[in-house]
């Protein structure tokens, strides 16, 4: 339920934001027409060129290898289906993971394309508004509800609880396997008890350690790290499919 209830609250954030901008320029047709004029909706480039950053192959090659290392091998979720009482019951739950997925990920690249039409002829970031790219959509917000009080708060709660559940999880998690993989070993003496106290001084000790940089670095790592899970996986059914 809680998880249900961070959705929504995100959703709202960015529905009541993608409504405000549209109306603002003029329709969805607008939008779309303003977003295709910029080249932000191609759904037909398969330039081979690596360095081109949206095409056909980086959606399908390095999008099925970033959803297969974050569903197939990640610790948060793999934790999750852990927790599962059946297989089947970890395949719900994850199809019904994928619903929310959509409608978030669905609503972000709304957002990104309202953001694209209000600011095509001025971008704020050139303009000396913001100082840095992560600065634009709590721009948009300002700029788009400044007549609307609320609204604003509205959207901090929507950053907050996406933000602060994927800290959380991950922060968990990793607390989990640093005492099941390196403290449980070498302490095999230790009580459950204990080893519950140990991981929660590990999650506390890391939220201490967070912040901007903790997060950042969380991010930039994040790819580097999921890359050796996914490759041994792979290596491991190909090569041998009954260790599985």
């Amino acid at each position: 339920m809680l998880y249900t209830g961070i959705v929504f609250v995100m959703l709202s954030g960015f529905i009541a934001i993608i409504i405000r901008g549209v109306l603002l320029v003029g329709g969805p047709a607008s939008v779309l027409g303003i977003a295709t004029n910029g080249s932000r909706v191609n759904f037909g480039d398969f330039n081979p060129d690596p360095r081109s950053r949206y095409t056909v192959w980086t959606f399908v090659l390095g999008g099925t290898l970033v959803w297969l290392s974050m569903y197939g091998v990640n610790q948060a979720q793999v934790q999750r289906y852990v927790a599962c009482r059946t297989e089947r019951e970890a395949r719900m739950a994850l199809l019904v993971n994928q619903v929310g997925l959509f409608c978030i990920v669905s609503s972000a690249v709304a957002c990104g394309l309202v953001m694209f039409a209000l600011y095509k002829d001025c971008d704020p970031l050139l303009a000396g508004y913001v100082s840095a790219p992560d600065q634009y959509m709590p721009y948009l917000v300002l700029d788009i509800f400044k007549t609307s009080p609320g609204v604003p708060g509205l959207f901090l709660a929507c950053a907050y609880s996406g933000t602060l559940s994927t800290a959380s999880t991950s922060i968990n998690a990793m607390a989990a396997v640093t005492v099941e993989d390196l403290v449980k070993p070498r302490l095999p003496t230790v009580s459950p008890r204990r080893l519950t106290l140990i991981s929660k001084g590990l999650c506390e000790w890391a939220r201490d350690r967070g912040g901007p940089g903790g997060m950042g670095c969380h991010t930039a790592c994040f790819g580097h790290c999921d890359v050796t899970p996914v490759s041994l996986f792979l290596m491991t059914s190909h090569h041998f499919p009954c260790s599985l």
